[in-house]
């Protein structure tokens, strides 16, 4: 597809492939070049944009995608030794990159940067804005409180980091299991039941479903058996149970941080470089747009309530109240009655492998580009397709993108999306 210039200029595929023993050594790599580079601008006389804010920009373009891709694999490698390992090593970046961030030495230098008028006249927007927001930064992880102050919030800090390594463990590795008999899946497909897992519970065979998305969303939209999708229900919500002490920790110690660091909420923290600014403005928005909401809603449960009451009725039982459970099952049937759509019978039409090349395509003509299918591009799972992505004409390589559409044992259950390697262009004006 493109020329032998092009193919010069195309940017490498990342490495996935990683042993444990090689994720040790890149954590060991990073956080020595990641002590360097700050030690570097902390010893800088004079301070500028060049030898202060720009290396501590870099580094984080010429690291970040390393760095990424060793969190990254945590949540999608089948190997849990590489699970394990790429656990361990978030954490050990994170501690470091927290410690980083608390170095009065470094933000005393970030800060005469901003200090000196001269300097600040040299600097276009965008470049101040860089400076602006990194000095920020600085402030936010405690380098405008005291000595004692900060010792309290470094301890702060790396406990909530170890809480939300655990806690991202625990979610990844235990889902949760429900066994059912083939009357009790009433409604499904026969394609749910293809090469499912059977297990004999008191002498009856049942099939294995998990709570995982391919199983969870059919079971609650399709299962006709309210006591099955109230068990699959409470299986999803009830699953990894030592979850909650853990964000009962974490809820307090992110207050507790918020407060040290002069904010009444840890809401009010994060809200403070984004738009809405405050949790008055969020809050405000959210109440406006139920009262907008309800007024459609209040049709909508109307309209699933008969569904229910009318089945209840046909079964001879009374009629208890619309729940959790039923909602996704209910708008389905809604769905199919009213307006005569059923999922199952269109899902034929709409293969993986074509309305992925339909999404693609689409994105091609909205954005102006190109995705070619990169089957030499290395991958952490046989089931990843990679794709270069290119400008519409050729003349020019963006990146990669990979898509791993199918759920496994040890994979993060939810959709999601994960940035690995930002563009940024290099010194020499490449990207």
């Amino acid at each position: 597809m493109a020329s032998r210039l092009q193919q010069a200029v195309k940017g490498a595929a990342l490495n996935f492939q990683r042993t444990p023993a090689e994720i040790n050594a890149a954590v060991q790599r990073l956080i020595r070049r990641e002590q360097q580079t700050y030690d570097k601008v902390a010893a800088q006389r004079r301070p500028t944009f060049a030898n202060t804010i720009a290396p501590l920009a870099k580094l984080e373009n010429t690291d970040g995608g390393e760095s990424a891709i060793i969190s990254f694999l945590q949540n999608v490698s089948t190997d849990k030794q590489v699970r394990d390992a790429s656990s361990e090593a978030e954490r050990a970046l994170l501690s470091s990159r927290m410690t980083s961030m608390m170095r009065e030495d470094v933000y005393k230098s970030v800060q005469q940067v901003l200090e000196n008028p001269v300097e600040l006249a040299r600097l276009d927007p965008e470049d101040r804005a860089l400076a602006e927001s990194m000095a920020r930064q600085y402030r936010q992880n405690g380098l405008a409180l005291s000595a004692e102050q900060r010792a309290k919030l470094k301890t702060i800090k790396q406990r909530l980091i170890e809480l939300g390594i655990e806690f991202s463990r625990n979610t990844n590795e235990k889902d949760g299991v429900a066994l059912f008999t083939r009357d009790e899946l009433a409604g499904l497909p026969d394609s749910f039941f293809e090469d499912r897992e059977t297990r004999t519970e008191n002498g009856v065979q049942k099939f294995v479903v998990t709570t995982k998305y391919p199983d969870l969303v059919p079971v609650m939209q399709m299962a006709k058996v309210e006591s099955t999708r109230k068990q699959m229900l409470y299986a999803e919500e009830t699953r990894c149970p030592e979850n909650i002490a853990l964000l009962q920790e974490a809820v307090g110690l992110r207050l507790r941080a918020a407060q040290l660091l002069g904010y009444q909420t840890y809401a009010g923290f994060r809200l403070e470089e984004n738009m809405a600014k405050t949790p008055d403005t969020v809050l405000e928005f959210a109440s406006d747009l139920r009262q907008r909401m309800e007024k459609l809603a209040g049709a909508e449960i109307k309209e699933i309530e008969t569904l229910k009451r009318a089945d209840n009725e046909a079964a001879g039982k009374p009629y208890e109240g619309l729940f959790n459970w039923d909602y996704r099952y209910y708008s389905t049937l809604v769905k199919q009655r009213k307006h005569q759509i059923s999922e199952e019978q269109v899902k034929p039409y709409f293969a993986v492998e074509r309305v992925t090349r339909g999404i693609l395509d689409l994105c091609q003509t909205i954005l102006g580009l190109k995705f070619v299918k990169a089957a030499d591009a290395p991958t952490w799972h046989p089931d990843v397709v990679a794709y270069e992505v290119w400008e519409a004409d050729g003349t020019a390589f963006m990146g990669h993108i990979y898509l791993d559409l199918f759920s496994r044992a040890g994979k993060y259950g939810h959709a999601c999306l994960n940035p690995i390697q930002a563009g940024y262009e290099k010194d020499d004006g490449t990207r």
